[in-house]
């Protein structure tokens, strides 16, 4: 009985979520996109979910029209409402442009290297690639320019809280059926296509970022909820056996321990000295799977020492553009990717690219410290802050793969950006009007005659 009732609702719940999105689609067009960009925020981690949809009309396309409609929805928005700039300004809108224009052109190198020249063709990977990694900067662009009030700058936060509840549920299951280091590969948590690196990556990254907001909050059930969500994340961390993750989120608590909380600061040390005591067995094997008894690297960690060097070869050809946009995966290696996102973007883009990339990445972070030492309060202080050292973990993770150009592990990566430059845009604007209005005091201010000396 009780696999009959679940069966229906795995059935009816695509369903439901489909009929919801068409509903969200048109909504969006009218104008009132604040809804229905929480609703997309919500499904773009649920890659499972948003997969059954395939089988409806539209409903394999369903990504690109929810963002088609919600820029109409931008424009519609902007043209009802004389107030209503149609786009804000931001440091990061002309590096996103330049990013968007270079990989373009980087595509059509990437044909003329592998001698294919039809672009643009359905059928070829690397386009669609590369689309889909263009929605997360226009995803930015969407949520920057749509959301203008710290309510539902809060409110999509809570909301990208409640997929990840889902999300916990999806992986704690598998992480019950395949308890085996052998069978982790299998635990794909709602990602489908990924592995439990990249949800490991997922998971520390913005796991960071809830911390420091908790650390900011005042005693409620608000924040008792958030500190379940919270222990929940890094428990399925732990136990997605990433090492890379390990790192990214030893070093994300580094941070954010010393600058807020060094109680917590001194048991992260101690865990780090006494490892081998204090973690379960199951972790500490995977750590020591590193090297074998003989002192040679695991077969994984060999292989990514073989494709960096194939890295680095593509490098060399042509080391200021790079071979072309999705190269590396069309070359026929063992590994179809470098497992190192530097590598990647210095072999397919060259050092063009890898400029772009980190001035990009150095915006970031500068937002975030921008927001955390000039806040409104302290939830905006925190929320840039960890924004800030979730910047850090995600370098730390790119170094061990490619957590930048997936939808589904970044989506979040760029949701976050667009609120805290969101609040960055609102702090400059109260800022700036709080100057104007203190000169035409100033101004008003009647000064006392000068009779000169006597």
């Amino acid at each position: 009985m009780h696999t009959g009732l679940f069966a229906v609702v795995k059935t009816l719940v695509p369903l439901s979520v489909y009929i919801l999105s068409m509903v969200m689609v048109f909504r969006a067009m009218t104008g009132k996109i604040e809804i229905p960009l929480m609703f997309l925020i919500a499904i773009l981690p649920l890659r499972n979910v948003v997969d059954k949809l395939h089988v409806y009309p539209l409903g394999k396309d369903i990504i690109d029209i929810f963002i088609i409609s919600l820029l109409l929805g931008i424009i519609v928005k902007a043209m009802t409402n004389k107030n209503e700039n149609l786009f804000s300004r931001s440091p990061i809108n002309p590096i996103i442009a330049v990013l968007i224009l270079y990989t373009f052109m980087s595509l059509i190198q990437g044909a003329m290297y592998l001698n294919e020249y039809k672009l643009f063709s359905l059928s070829d990977p690397r386009v669609q690639t590369w689309k889909n990694f263009c929605i997360l900067p226009i995803l930015f662009i969407i949520t920057f320019n749509g959301i203008k009030e710290k309510k539902w700058i809060w409110r999509i936060i809570a909301v990208m809280c409640v997929s990840m509840v889902f999300m916990d549920y999806y992986l704690l299951m598998q992480i019950s059926w395949f308890s085996s280091l052998v069978s982790r590969n299998k635990i794909k948590g709602t990602f489908v296509f990924l592995g439990p690196n990249e949800v490991a990556a997922f998971y520390n990254q913005y796991t960071i970022i809830l911390m420091s907001i908790y650390f900011c909050m005042k005693r409620s059930w608000v924040k008792i909820a958030l500190g379940s969500l919270i222990v929940t994340n890094i428990f399925c961390v732990l136990f997605l056996f990433s090492r890379a993750a390990y790192i990214g989120i030893a070093v994300g608590m580094f941070f954010l321990f010393s600058l807020k909380n060094r109680k917590y600061l001194i048991l992260l040390l101690l865990v780090l000295i006494f490892w081998q005591l204090v973690l379960p067995e199951k972790i500490k094997q995977r750590i020591g799977e590193t090297t074998n008894e003989y002192g040679e690297l695991d077969e994984s960690s060999a292989n990514r020492l073989i494709v960096w060097q194939y890295s680095i070869d593509m490098f060399s050809e042509n080391p200021i553009t790079g071979v072309g946009y999705g190269v590396f995966s069309q070359m026929g290696f063992g590994l179809t990717d470098t497992h190192n996102i530097y590598l990647k973007i210095l072999a397919e883009q060259g050092l063009v690219g890898i400029t772009i990339f980190l001035l990009l990445i150095l915006v970031f972070f500068l937002q975030g410290t921008k927001l955390a030492s000039g806040g409104e309060d302290d939830l905006e202080k925190g929320l840039g802050l960890g924004y800030a050292i979730c910047i850090i973990v995600l370098m730390c993770n790119n170094v061990f793969g490619d957590r930048w150009t997936y939808m589904t592990l970044s989506s979040n990566l760029w949701v976050f950006t667009a609120l805290v430059a969101r609040l960055n845009y609102m702090g400059d604007q109260t800022r700036s009007a709080k100057r104007l209005q203190d000169q035409k005091t100033n101004k008003h201010k009647k000064t006392p005659p000068n009779y000169g000396r006597f």
